[in-house]
């Protein structure tokens, strides 16, 4: 007994060894980047009979890939036909009112689906696969996440100008402080870490609640947590990381110095839970060519190596298979790269006072993905030996 105890002891203080280890590899907004596939939003089409030539050309925009751009949309749509599928198992999913007029789209948050009410419901148009497809918004949110930026943050304004300057200036402010002490920081870690550095990179990205071309992602934000949209009359901000992860979101009054800081020091702090799910946050609903970005960013990183570490399981899994008689079809943008400025009346908020803030942080402590992932796994073997030998002995107890 006495040697199984410590056997159970030894091996509780490997795994977490192991974990210190590897979650001081790499701070979260470049693990996410790197491993953390986008989350699929499903969406179901619900029509009767036969769809029109400029339906199924609509649909046929939505599921076609443009292999220009590579801007792979993290959605996935199923077609219902109700003339084929009995309407209670329509009405589990969408609830008790069916659409009046047909054929019309309800979209899910990842993993929900049959689980919640629809997140939105709209018919299907041609101004519904633009809004599904891309914004001006989101587009300019990608190409930052892609260039490197360690963080976005998303300002949703609330259109009170003095509450929309005051937080504005808040957030400028503490992205400024953060940054200047993170320079400093950095310049007092010795030299001669063997390690990759960090640039830590910030921006702000206004957008109103009225802006027409922003509905989608507006009703997005709102419903990514409860009780949002009952704060019409206040500013919200979210910080927005990896392959386009809304953090949470900072509300009013509760866009203080303490609750921005907090939330950088997640996104640049080690990442100590590598199982996406465990981590805070949502996906939105964005078209990039993510797995291209991670490479770039992965190879930046470790450019301070002579060789550079093979980077495995970047690309998503693939769409899980619908039920019988119908098909997961992942969804691709079609649409330009080209970022286009949201209108915005907040003088503030103009892209040229855009806060957009750099700093070369500390190298990094650890020894990289491929290192550190050696180690666990001697670490698991070790374990593995052990719990053979402790295993043995106690047999040998017995006999």
């Amino acid at each position: 007994m006495k040697v199984q105890r410590t056997t159970i002891i030894v091996l509780i203080s490997l795994f977490i060894l192991a974990s210190s280890a590897f979650a001081c590899s790499i701070p979260v907004f470049r693990y996410a980047m790197e491993r953390w596939p986008a989350d699929y939003y499903d969406a179901v089409l619900i029509y009767r009979g036969q769809m029109t030539d400029d339906q199924k050309q609509l649909l046929e925009e939505l599921q076609q890939t443009s292999s220009e751009a590579e801007a792979l949309l993290n959605l996935r749509v199923v077609e219902v036909n109700l003339d084929e599928v009995p309407e209670e198992k329509v009405k589990s999913l969408l609830g008790p009112n069916l659409p009046e007029t047909l054929p019309e789209l309800a979209l899910w948050y990842p993993l929900q689906r049959g689980r919640t009410a629809p997140v939105w419901r709209g018919r299907l148009t041609p101004e519904t696969v633009a809004a599904l497809l891309e914004s001006p918004v989101r587009r300019k949110l990608a190409e930052r996440l892609i260039e490197g930026q360690t963080a976005v943050w998303i300002f949703l304004e609330s259109g009170n100008v003095d509450k929309d300057t005051a937080a504005l200036k808040l957030l400028k402010q503490e992205l400024e402080t953060v940054t200047r002490e993170l320079k400093e920081e950095a310049e007092s870690m010795p030299d001669d870490l063997d390690s990759p550095e960090v640039t830590y990179e910030f921006s702000i990205l206004p957008f109103s609640r009225s802006d027409p071309n922003e509905s989608m992602l507006l009703t997005l934000l709102l419903n990514s947590e409860p009780d949002l949209d009952e704060y019409s009359d206040e500013p919200i901000i979210f910080p927005v990381f990896g392959r386009g992860r809304a953090l949470y979101a900072l509300i009013g009054e509760g866009i203080t110095a303490d609750n921005i800081r907090g939330a950088i020091a997640f996104l640049v702090g080690p990442c100590g839970c590598e199982i996406k799910m465990l981590n805070p946050g949502v996906d939105l609903l964005m078209a990039a060519n993510w797995d291209a970005a991670a490479m770039q960013f992965y190879q930046e990183f470790y450019e301070t190596y002579d060789e550079v570490p093979e980077l495995t399981g970047v690309m998503p899994e693939a769409p899980a298979e619908a039920g019988t008689g119908t098909q997961d079809k992942v969804i691709a943008s079609t649409q330009s790269t080209e970022v286009l400025a949201p209108d915005n009346d907040l003088s503030l908020a103009d892209d040229k006072q855009t806060q957009a803030v750099e700093v070369k942080e500390r190298k990094l402590l650890g020894l990289g993905i491929m290192g550190t992932t050696g180690i666990m796994l001697a670490i698991i073997l070790l374990a593995v030996v052990l719990g053979s030998v402790a295993l043995s002995l106690r047999r040998r107890g017995h006999q």
